[in-house]
């Protein structure tokens, strides 16, 4: 009894294995092989409708061209790149109309690989699924061999023949899981690339049939419509430059007013500021020159009056020296003479 749970058991890896592989395959037909038939054939039909419209109006074939995308998971690509066409136009009988498109950007750069294919395929996905198939058959593997020896005894002969019968038997499981995995995973691979390759195909196809209905390049008209454009613009530029040129020289002349009347008056004000300082130090000069002088002035001033009050008490003491001195100087003249 403990044998055959054991057994049932030891299935469960390589079962578990079973069902991810087929809900894998199941996925990858549903998600990947189904869209990118579809595509493919989508791309291939609008390819063969656009290489029909080679013929007739160029204007009618843009039209028809918008036509041919619409309800389709093209179509906000076709808007997008219809917007980078450039419209040229000319008289027809007396009448401006459009008379064709031309390409300004490759068609290649809006309808592109990544945009096209790989985003509607989740490619980068796809990629790597056969790989998580290999990573689930290894895992199935091990589980089995772990399952196997987590069950083996070795305490006798009988027991150790049991345990390695089983441990072979899961060991076969597992690894045929494991193949069936692999298996699965190259089978994968393969249709997943064959797909995308022909998806490429048909996606250079429609480019190649979009590309042929219109001419590339801006052509002659194009060119002269910039030259004209820009004559115009250099034009516009004179005509602005000499208008600001006007407006600005009243600007300027009230400027001229207003920075002379505040240079008056700042002058004005310097003069005013100078001379009230030149009156301050000079009356600061003048009272530190009393202060310095007057002193001395008044002490010569007390000595002379000292002294003349001297000589007005003595009048008789001056009239001896007076005589004195008279006296000394016909002696001194004397005796020159004699001499």
């Amino acid at each position: 009894m403990e044998n055959s749970n054991f057994n049932l058991l030891q299935l469960v890896p390589p079962a578990a294995v079973m069902v991810l592989l087929v809900s894998a395959c199941f996925f990858f037909y549903t998600r990947y092989v189904k869209v990118s038939k579809a595509l493919c054939l989508t791309l291939q039909k609008i390819s063969t409708t656009i290489r029909s419209m080679s013929d007739g109006d160029e204007m009618i074939r843009k039209t028809g061209v918008g036509r041919v995308f619409q309800n389709t998971q093209l179509e906000p690509i076709w808007r997008d790149f219809s917007k980078t066409l450039h419209t040229q136009t000319g008289l027809i009988n007396g009448i401006t109309k459009n008379k064709k498109s031309r390409l300004t950007v490759p068609v290649s750069y809006y309808f592109s690989v990544s945009s096209v294919v790989d985003r509607p395929l989740a490619v980068d996905y796809f990629k790597h699924l056969p790989g998580i198939l290999t990573g689930i058959g290894i895992i199935g593997t091990f589980s089995g061999l772990l399952f196997g020896l987590s069950n083996f005894d070795a305490s006798n002969p009988e027991l150790m023949a049991q345990s390695v019968s089983l441990l072979l038997g899961g060991v076969r499981d597992a690894f045929y899981a494991s193949a069936a995995a692999i298996t699965i995973a190259m089978i994968i691979t393969h249709w997943e690339k064959m797909l995308y390759r022909r998806c490429l195909s048909s996606l250079d196809d429609l480019v190649d049939a979009i590309s042929s209905l219109f001419e590339a390049g801006v052509g002659e008209e194009y060119l002269a419509t910039l030259v004209h454009h820009s004559a115009n613009s250099s034009d516009q530029a004179k005509s602005l430059k000499d208008e600001l040129i006007q407006a600005m020289v009243p600007v300027i002349k009230q400027l001229e007013s207003i920075q002379s009347q505040q240079v008056a008056s700042m002058g004005g004000a310097l003069e005013q500021a100078l001379t009230e300082s030149n009156r301050r130090l000079a009356s600061q000069i003048e009272t530190a020159l009393i202060r310095q002088v007057k002193s001395p002035i008044e002490d010569m001033g007390k000595k002379m009056d000292n002294r003349l009050s001297h000589i007005k008490s003595n009048p008789q003491d001056l009239a001896r020296k007076v005589i004195r001195a008279r006296q000394q100087d016909g002696q001194i003249e004397n005796s020159q003479e004699a001499v």
